[in-house]
């Protein structure tokens, strides 16, 4: 007679019937288990991967939030308005527009030398030169658009003197020119341990502040000298030149006093001086700009003009008198760029006007920054960027001295 007994249904497997027959139940009871083993198995990788969507989900709501922390400070070098913005900012100080290298803890030439106790708890940073044509120009900000647009008057309107009973006839309209600075954007991203965060014995936050505005700074300035103004600002000598004179020339086309030689200065006489053309440039220059105007030049050309003397023997230079005050040429403060271009062939490389009124510089206010601790586990990256534009805003108020003859 054969015994049927019904084991418990368990999930997903067929009820077992049992036998008096002690090896078949055996075998029953084996391929039961291993039935149950593998459904089990389905089921925990079929949880895994549910587990593994979440923290998925998770991670990019994180994600979300972390970008919710983009922000701007009115203070110069503070980023953002908590302890990691300012932390976040610990790893920008690099070479380029953007950065690919990475800090590490393990890596000395890359960072990994601040976790230890013996090193010094100030970092020296190598310091760059930076834009005077930036200090001098005329700044705006503006909070929304991508671009700043300004209408100007450039004609004159048109008066006759006329008898009681003469006609009126209509007299010339002004013109009316419309400048628009469009705005570029310039980033950084980076890479830094969460440990060497965490680990460092100085103040990160503080030297990364200093560092991007330092770097952005630089890159700027470049731009606002030489940009061709394709995804970054138009540089100042980028604009059309002629050594035709005010009012005959076309507006943004700037005058330029060709020196006649190549590359160089003119040759010295007993009746030349190659400081002449730096005469003619002052007088080039309408008189309601020469009283803010300013001589700009890199250090190279200043170490030439520095040497020049009049027909009399007399310095054009004179040094300064006062801590903190420019040296001045023929009366004129003269202010050092090292994004002016150098002394070469047709090369723009002294110039001289009022640049609040020259040249415009527009900007998003402040730096902005992302702290992304989440995407590159176990790397913290961090993003910065700021949106500036730049160019030519009156072509009357500045004067270029360009070497090489001209071409008209």
């Amino acid at each position: 007679m054969t015994l049927h007994h019904n084991f418990p249904r368990m999930r997903g497997l067929t009820t077992v019937n049992a036998t008096t027959d002690p090896t078949a139940l055996v075998a029953q009871i084996s391929d039961a288990v291993t039935a149950l083993k593998k459904k089990q198995t389905e089921e925990l990788g079929a949880l895994n991967t549910d587990i593994s969507k979440i923290n998925g989900e998770l991670d990019r709501v994180n994600q979300q939030f972390a970008a919710m922390k983009i922000g701007g400070s009115t203070a110069p070098g503070v980023i953002g308005n908590g302890a990691d913005e300012a932390a976040a900012l610990a790893d920008f100080g690099r070479t380029g527009s953007h950065f690919n290298a990475s800090l590490s803890s393990d890596d000395l030439s890359k960072g990994g030398a601040t976790v230890f106790p013996v090193i010094s708890n100030d970092i020296q940073q190598r310091t760059f030169a930076q834009s005077a044509l930036a200090r001098l120009s005329r700044m705006e900000s503006i909070d929304t658009g991508d671009s700043f647009v300004e209408p100007w008057d450039i004609g004159d309107v048109g008066a006759a003197w006329v008898g009681e009973s003469e006609a009126r006839p209509a007299q010339e309209t002004p013109d009316f020119h419309l400048l628009t600075v469009p705005l570029a954007e310039v980033y950084t991203s980076q890479l830094i341990t969460q440990r060497l965060l965490d680990d460092s014995s100085y103040n990160l936050g503080s030297w990364l502040a200093s560092r991007i505005s330092d770097k952005f700074g630089r890159i700027s300035g470049a731009a606002f000298m030489a940009g061709d103004g394709v995804g970054k600002p138009r540089g100042l000598t980028t604009y059309p030149r002629t050594s035709d004179v005010d009012a005959q020339r076309p507006w943004a086309t700037i005058q330029a006093l060709f020196t006649g030689v190549s590359g160089d200065f003119a040759t010295a006489t007993s009746t030349i001086s190659p400081g002449d053309i730096l005469i003619d440039a002052v007088y080039a220059l309408k008189a309601e700009y020469r009283s803010n105007a300013t001589w700009l030049m890199n250090s190279k050309t200043a170490g030439i003009v520095r040497k020049f003397k009049d027909t009399d023997g007399r310095f054009l230079w004179a040094d300064s008198i006062a801590a903190g005050q420019p040296s001045t040429l023929l009366g004129y403060p003269v202010e050092i760029d090292e994004y002016a271009p150098d002394i070469a062939t047709d090369a723009p490389a002294i110039w001289f006007g009022d640049f609040a009124q020259g040249y415009i510089i527009v900007e998003r206010p402040d730096l902005r920054l992302l702290r992304d601790p989440f995407t590159s586990k176990p790397n913290v990256v961090f993003y910065a960027y700021r949106r500036v534009g730049g160019g030519l805003q009156n072509s009357e108020a500045v004067k270029a001295v360009v070497f090489g003859t001209d071409p008209a």
